[in-house]
């Protein structure tokens, strides 16, 4: 079981970092974008990422399933899904804003046990096995744990749907009366990254789409971080919300987006 789970890590390892080339290659130039119905932005370098790590897990896991936020969903009667997000931060890559990433995390029993993260502009790779911690470039990481709220800076994300976009506007209203270090970064994978690493307090999102945050949350877990839904329950690849921190600053901000969501309109 070892070695299949150190080939589940050598594959998604290797498929992220050959994604994370094809991207750097578009980056360089113009992308051509277009716009799929809920107006997100899709380009060819989504669909080239996305095409390099499906034939790779295929090619190595041909029984496997797999969900992808561009190519959608191969299932088969199988333990394990492949969850991937070939560019988490379409928008900022169209845009030349650096923040973005791919994401590759992978389930058993729809219970996470491997996220992979590579953010190809400043050639780091976040890793986490379920029960081993959470490595930045091999080198173990934490979230910080003498975080408060008054002074983390905190990264936030939403789904385009209206009522997501509602809920997030009143969260935000509360919480910036009582921090001002708070900010929409782009990247839902690579924020929560962040937070694995200390860089970030911590980070909440409603209208979660599984690809997502599955591999950043178990990097964060990973990283000694807490991970929960709006309602305080552990997180879920079927959650569609979450909250991902140091432990120090998760009880008061969960209490300021309940309070929030609480209010004439909320959730």
């Amino acid at each position: 079981m070892n070695c299949m789970k150190q080939r589940f890590l050598d594959v998604a390892t290797e498929s992220a970092k050959k994604a994370g080339k094809i991207l750097l290659e578009f980056y360089k130039k113009k992308p051509e974008i277009t716009y799929k119905e809920d107006q997100s932005i899709v380009s060819e370098a989504d669909l080239k990422a996305d095409s390099i790590i499906k034939i790779q897990l295929e090619r190595n896991f041909p029984d496997h399933s797999i969900l992808s936020e561009e190519s959608g969903e191969k299932m088969q009667e199988s333990e394990y899904l492949w969850i991937i997000d070939p560019l988490d931060g379409s928008t900022n890559f169209s845009v030349h804003n650096p923040f973005f990433a791919v994401s590759i995390g992978l389930l058993h029993k729809l219970q996470p046990i491997l996220g992979v993260i590579f953010s190809p502009i400043q050639n780091e790779l976040f890793i986490a096995e379920r029960n081993k911690g959470a490595r930045l470039n091999n080198q173990l990481i934490s979230v910080n744990k003498d975080a408060t709220l008054d002074t983390s800076f905190l990264a936030f994300c939403n789904g385009r749907d209206l009522h997501s976009r509602q809920n997030m506007a009143k969260i935000f209203y509360e919480l910036k009366l009582k921090n001002n270090y708070i900010r929409q970064v782009g990247a839902a994978a690579l924020e929560l990254c962040y937070v694995a690493a200390g860089r970030f307090g911590g980070f909440f999102m409603t209208g979660v789409n599984p690809w997502d945050v599955v591999a950043g949350a178990l990097i964060v877990e990973e990283a000694s971080g807490t991970v929960t839904d709006f309602t305080n329950n552990l997180f879920s690849v079927k959650s569609s919300d979450i909250i991902a921190s140091s432990p120090s600053i998760h009880k008061p901000l969960l209490n300021i987006i309940q309070q929030a969501l609480a209010s004439k309109g909320g959730s």
